[in-house]
Order: C-alpha cells, then structure tokens, then sequence
C-alpha cells in the first residue's frame, strides 16, 4: 500500500486495516526509512515491536494504541543541556559531546512510569521507580565519575530524602546484566525474527525484586514518615 504522501505499508489487512504483523515504510529526502516494524491492531501499532524516528532513536517494546505501553527497551539520544547528562562537576574543564540514553522498563501511555532502569550516556546508571519520565519513588542512582551512589526516594525528579554511598564493586554491571551473556531484550526469537533485528544485548534487571534492597526499602519508609 502506497500512501498520498509516499509512505508505503506492507504487510498484512483485515477489513482494509493495517492488522497483523507489517512494515511502516517513511518516506523523506526521497527516499523510504523503516520507521515501525511489528504488529498492528486495526491500523494501529499494537503488541510488540520496533520504532525509529528520523533521528535514529529507536524503541523495541510493546505498544498498545500506537503508544508504548508495557514494558519496553529505548535509545535516546542524550541532551547535554538535561542535568541527568552532567555529573555534578565531575567532568570540568573536559568537552561532553551528547551520546545516547538507553531506558528498559515500564511504559503507560508513551511515558516510562514503572520501574525501570536509565543507563545515561555520561555512564551513570539509576534503577529504581518512574512515573512520566521522572525518577519518582525509592531509587538509586550510581555516579560512574565519582564511584559513589545516592540512595532515596524522588519525588517526580526532584531528590526528596536519600543519603550517599559508596559503589559496590561492579554495581553497576549487575544493574545492566553485563555479567550475564546478553540474549536480547525480553522480546521471544519469534519476534526478533518477524521484525528482522539481531538480537540486542539485554537492560533489564537480573533480578529485579532483588534490586529493591533492604536499605532502599528502608529509606522509603524513612522518608514517607517525615
């Protein structure tokens, strides 16, 4: 199916809707760029797969209504600008050219609201809850220059108790799952073969009701008893 405005779909319909698994194909500068490979549900992204915007940011999740909603895996490229790129002083006086963030975690509604774990481009890691693109909730967030590590609650961003500490030997690597060999995101070889992407090394947690420590545990309820 070619469009008026020259993108093409293929894949499958039902009742003359884009419904099962298809291929969105973008058309700009004169030519076509896969912009969502994965399943639909009358003619909207529905169920897993891959998003790439013009800038080459990349989603790979579940989507429901054409939003990511579930759980998901996506590359952003950084701001230098945003305050979660920086690292408190620690790179002064050095150039920090923006890189990517990569986020794997829960989706509602297009926003990370869930737990989820963020692996900034600076190489600082936080695990810990979301809500609309916000740390919000119990969390920790390891400081890769400072080999330190903050532990607390945020409430939508903003650190609202927590105290300093410092790093665990490879803590962060544990966060990542780098220490597991990586079969790709929580996505089945199924999938991985119907959207036909190479298996990409996992984010997730390796043990994700581990995570949440008992000093985590500790420090919320700490803190919702200010």
């Amino acid at each position: 199916m070619t469009y008026v405005n020259g993108d093409v779909y293929e894949g499958e319909w039902v009742e003359n809707a884009r419904e099962g698994h298809g291929t969105y194909w973008k058309h700009e500068y004169g030519r076509h760029r896969a912009e969502y490979v994965g399943e639909w549900r009358r003619g909207k992204r529905e169920g897993f797969g891959v998003f790439h915007d013009e800038l080459g940011q990349r989603f790979e999740g579940d989507w429901v209504r054409s939003k990511r909603h579930g759980r998901g895996r996506q590359t952003a490229i950084a701001n230098a600008e945003n305050r979660e790129y920086q690292t408190d002083g620690s790179n002064a006086g050095r150039s920090n050219p923006p890189g990517v963030d990569v986020y794997e975690g829960d989706w509602v509604e297009d926003r990370m609201t869930g737990e989820g774990v963020m692996a900034y481009a600076n190489g600082d890691v936080f695990v810990g809850g979301w809500l609309d693109g916000e740390k919000h909730g119990a969390g920790t967030h390891l400081y890769a220059g400072k080999g330190r590590a903050y532990e607390g609650v945020w409430d939508r961003g903003t650190p609202r108790c927590g105290t300093y500490r410092e790093a665990l030997p490879n803590e962060a690597e544990r966060i990542l799952g780098r220490e597991v060999s990586g079969n790709g995101f929580r996505g089945s070889a199924e999938r991985n073969a119907k959207t036909k992407m190479n298996p990409i090394p996992g984010l997730g947690l390796v043990a994700p009701r581990e995570v949440e420590t008992e000093s985590r545990q500790e420090r919320l309820r700490e803190c919702e008893a200010r």
